[in-house]
């Protein structure tokens, strides 16, 4: 295989494993004893595999998940927030205050999990494996716990899960078979201590720092640090 070749298979099997299989990290909460993040894969596959390993010593044969048999697959669903501001509809003296008056809202993406039956003892896996999912996610959730969600357009952190809830498309046939999981951002100021506000209301406030009414929020874009220390932004 050329070296074309081999750099394309490992893309495609980095997407896959990225953005298909485990695009959610789990941060603080119960990854704190595991190192202090965890792909949620190790909590949807731990059943299945155990399963597999079960079905496969009773027939003879090793039965191991690969990339292509997942129990699950996640996509990222369309209305995912990348820049989300309120433009305050009042009349202003000039552009440049109506500018200054922009407030961020907190940003939101919405993940889609499939999980059709698939192996031997399909049911009893879906059955076990959700139940410790909600388990988990709940447990991570109350102990403070947050979210890494990686898409192909954007990787959100600081992420908190505000809902899962069954969107399975054929309930009668299919009943449990996707899930849809709400995650959102809430605002903080950046770099969790100083707030930022926009150019002339520094001016207007003498320089000092913002009470947290006027504008820019830490948004969790892993790049706004970096790009404020070389003062891009």
């Amino acid at each position: 295989m050329s070296i074309g070749g081999i750099l394309n298979s490992v893309g495609r099997t980095v997407l896959k494993l990225g953005y298909e299989i485990s695009p959610i990290l789990l941060t603080g909460g119960v990854a704190e004893k595991l190192g202090g993040t965890v792909p949620i894969l190790l909590y949807t596959e731990a059943v299945a595999t155990v399963n597999g390993l079960i079905a496969g010593g009773l027939s003879g044969r090793l039965n191991l998940p690969d990339l292509d048999n997942m129990w699950c697959t996640w996509n990222q669903l369309s209305g995912s927030t990348l820049v989300d501001n309120d433009v305050a509809t009042y009349p202003f003296a000039n552009q440049t205050l109506a500018a200054n008056a922009v407030v961020n809202r907190p940003l939101a993406v919405s993940m889609q999990m499939r999980c059709p039956p698939n192996g031997p003892g399909a049911m009893v896996t879906k059955l076990a494996t959700l139940q410790a999912l909600s388990a988990v996610l709940n447990k991570h959730v109350t102990m403070g716990g947050e979210f890494v969600v990686i898409t192909p357009g954007q990787i959100y952190t600081n992420m908190l899960l505000s809902r899962m809830v069954d969107t399975s498309p054929s309930p009668e046939t299919q009943p449990s078979s996707q899930f849809q999981l709400d995650f959102t951002r809430p605002l903080t100021q950046a770099d969790e201590a100083v707030q930022k506000q926009g150019t002339l209301m520094k001016k207007l406030s003498g320089g000092m720092p913002g009470l947290g009414g006027w504008g820019s929020t830490g948004s969790g874009n892993l790049l706004e640090g970096p790009l404020s220390g070389l003062g891009v932004i």
